[in-house]
Order: structure tokens, then sequence, then C-alpha cells
């Protein structure tokens, strides 16, 4: 099979690959359509933290697919279903796995990052991790799946109730689509704000009822937009550090911030000690989903409550992945989500 091959920092490859053989509890997946992340970018680039990648590593951890091969002891799947499939590999056993915090598990293993991921024809997998979609709904869209559970996971966990003011830091794919979650949640106002405006026009789709870049003051906007309070809500998604305490002053008092963007490096921030308990905050740090969050997810997206079709912006064969990455990276157009094709 075809696959895409990143040996090292640095040095990738779209080469011929053996197909992976189904063990016990496996099905083999032909892929149909696979995201391209930052993190995927973080592994070429060589600055994923080593403890979140294996070299060589086939990436893609945000795909889906048809079973075209049922391994022996699979029970509940068969050959010519739909899939979306969940990126870690848990245990099930460990301290956090038993508390439904799949997320967390002690053996971190993850397609992508340290198995084999989406830029392949083929992917094998644990049967429990494949998770059957109607054929109503287009590969392209289940593809997203993945990063729209990342977002859920989040805005999940801070709550939001109707008519909340909520702002999106950073209108990137998991920022979009914490938009597309915030709107499914009846929030009143959702506000984006980002770098620049290239993606102004697909965050109003997604949701947005206003747009402010960085240099527009968006403290003094939300401020005036919610009678001096600020933001019920607050969802980071930027992955910089100058956007945790752009983040933090933007929530109202007893209000939720959710940090889900990395920035990487170890950089650190410095914060007024008091910042937390003056103003009663609720902060979430946020990595990944658990798995129940997924099959929701799903579920939401094949009953069309969640609609992430707006923000797929480009499609380009497997092999042209290098003019994917460069696309993602350059950003000389507005730009969604790119999916890559086997």
């Amino acid at each position: 099979m075809k696959a895409v091959v990143i040996s090292k920092p640095h040095q990738a490859a779209y080469s011929e690959q053996p197909r992976p053989q189904v063990d016990e509890g496996q099905v083999l997946v032909r892929v149909a359509a696979v995201g391209i992340c930052m993190s995927d970018v973080e592994i070429l680039e060589g600055t994923r933290p080593a403890p979140y990648v294996r070299y060589p590593v086939i990436p893609g951890h945000e795909w889906c697919g048809t079973i075209v091969e049922v391994g022996p002891g699979v029970v509940g799947l068969q050959a010519g279903e739909r899939v979306a499939v969940e990126g870690h590999n848990f245990c099930g056993a460990c301290f956090w796995c038993q508390r439904g915090q799949t997320n967390l598990c002690a053996s971190y293993n993850e397609f992508g990052f340290t198995l084999p991921g989406g830029y392949a024809e083929y992917v094998a997998v644990r049967a429990d991790l494949a998770h059957s979609f109607p054929d109503s709904l287009p590969f392209e869209v289940a593809a997203l799946c993945e990063p729209a559970a990342c977002a859920g996971h989040g805005l999940q966990r801070a709550s939001v109730q109707p008519g909340d003011t909520v702002v999106v830091v950073g209108p990137g794919t998991v920022g979009l689509l914490g938009l597309a979650w915030a709107r499914l949640f009846k929030a009143q106002r959702l506000v984006a704000v980002g770098l620049d405006r290239n993606n102004e026009a697909l965050a109003r789709t997604m949701g947005a009822t206003d747009y402010l870049t960085v240099g527009e003051d968006p403290l003094s906007f939300v401020r005036d937009a919610t009678e001096g309070r600020g933001a019920d809500v607050v969802f980071e998604a930027a992955g910089s550090q100058a956007a945790v305490p752009l983040a933090l002053g933007l929530a109202r008092r007893g209000g939720t911030v959710v940090l889900a963007g990395i920035s990487g490096g170890g950089q650190k921030v410095a914060l007024e000690s008091d910042l937390f308990c003056l103003n009663d905050l609720r902060l979430q740090g946020i990595f990944a989903y658990p798995s129940a969050v997924f099959v929701e997810t799903l579920d939401r997206i094949a009953a069309g409550l969640l609609d992430v079709r707006p923000l797929i912006s480009h499609t380009f064969p497997l092999e042209e992945y290098a003019s994917a990455f460069e696309l993602l990276c350059s950003r000389r157009e507005p730009v969604g989500k790119i999916l890559l094709k086997p």
C-alpha cells in the first residue's frame, strides 16, 4: 500500500509500505479521508513533545474509512461498514480509564503519533475504536469527528448555557468547531478573536456573531457587550503563549476559561497569583477527548445537529501531502480543514 512516512524530523516520503495484517479483535479499514492537523506538522518539524511521538510514524489521527476485513473475535462489525476511528488506544484498565477518562490513559498510544495513522491506504485498528456511521454521511464530514470531539469535550466541560456569551480565541480548526458546539448549546453571543481576518467569513458561518482581531481591543469590546461583566465562557484554542492571559482577561467573575491550545516548548506565562480566586474563575485544561465524547460527537454529526461541513476548505490526494502542509503553514489564503484522500 501507499503511505506517507515521517522517518525523523524534516524527513518524510510517500512510499510503498506493507499492508497491515489484522490480529485478534481488529478490523482492517480502507482509509477514505484524513484531516491534516498542525500536530502533524509538529511531527514533521520535530517540535512534538518526545513522549507523544515515536519515529518512524505514519501520521494521521483525524480519519475514517470502510472496513474491508474483520479479524478473529470481532463481534458487531462487518466488512463494508463505514467507520470513524478514535485516536487513543486506551488500555481500559488503568486509574483513568476506569473513570471514563480514556484520553488520559496511563499507557499513551495514539494513531498517527505512536501507531500508524491515516496517511495510508489501510490501517489495522482495534474493533472497539471503530464506530459505524450511516452511508448518508460523507466520508469528508465524518473525518472531522476527531477534532470536533476535542472541541466538544471543552465546551461540555464549560457547561455552556442558553443565552451565554462565549468567546473563542483562535479561529483555527478546533476554535471554529468550538463555535459550532457553542451554537448547538444555544449561546446567545459568539465572539471569535483571531490574529487577522483570514478566517472571519468561516467563523461567521460556523456561528460567530462578532469577529475581532487581537489589535482591535477585544477586552473592551466584550466588556461593553456584556454591561461590563465579561464572557461567561472563553474557549482558548490558539495554542500561543499570549492567548492564555487574553483568555483569562476576557472572562467574567465566576466565568469559565477552557484552555485547549498547546503552545509547546515549555513556555512560561506570568499571571497575577490572586486572579483565579478573586474572580472565582473556573479553569479547564483540555487534552483530546474521552471515548464517550467521541461517540456522542459522531452521533450529533450524523444526525445533522452539529454542522461541520462548512469547515472543509481544501482536499488533496495523499501523494500531494507536501503541498497541503505548505498551504496549512503559509495560510496564503483562508484555510479551514484540509483533507487528504488516499
